[in-house]
């Protein structure tokens, strides 16, 4: 590993920073599983508590792809569950769009029937259970 020319300024920094290179490196090396979960949590921990140490690593082009393919489980499952969680309120707001287009549609076709509001407000309130207030937002909205 070369250090870039802004180094650690301390000998202590310097210390800290050979030894994650050598945890690092002793980490891609490793080919069991369990070997490599186990130093990954290791590198993890170690990551957390020497934030400026990752970042002088991050200079270096090898340490970096390093610490990508450690991190990488992490990151994927990060992604993964962001998109579900976008997934689900994507679904829960298309429900409450498709519920409230239902329900507009209800009202507009009951009107040009000829039902009046106040049998409309009931036939609403009943079919999609709502209270006396939801219902009269509705009749009285404006398109």
């Amino acid at each position: 590993m070369s250090f870039r020319t802004v180094g650690p300024q301390t000998v202590a920094e310097r210390e800290r920073l050979e030894k994650m290179v050598r945890l690092i490196e002793s980490a891609e090396k490793l080919t069991g599983k369990a070997e490599r979960e186990f130093a990954d949590s290791v590198l993890e921990v170690s990551i957390g508590a020497n934030k400026q140490v990752i970042e002088e690593l991050m200079g270096d082009g090898k340490m970096c792809q390093a610490l990508l393919e450690i991190m990488e489980p992490h990151l994927l499952l990060r992604e993964k569950e962001g998109m579900e969680e976008g997934i689900k309120e994507g679904i829960k707001e298309g429900i409450k769009r498709g519920i409230n287009e239902g329900i507009n549609g209800t009202v507009d076709t009951l009107r040009a029937f000829g039902h009046g509001d106040l049998e409309i407000k009931n036939a609403i309130m009943q079919r999609y259970a709502l209270s006396e207030e939801e219902a009269e937002g509705y009749l009285y909205q404006k398109s």
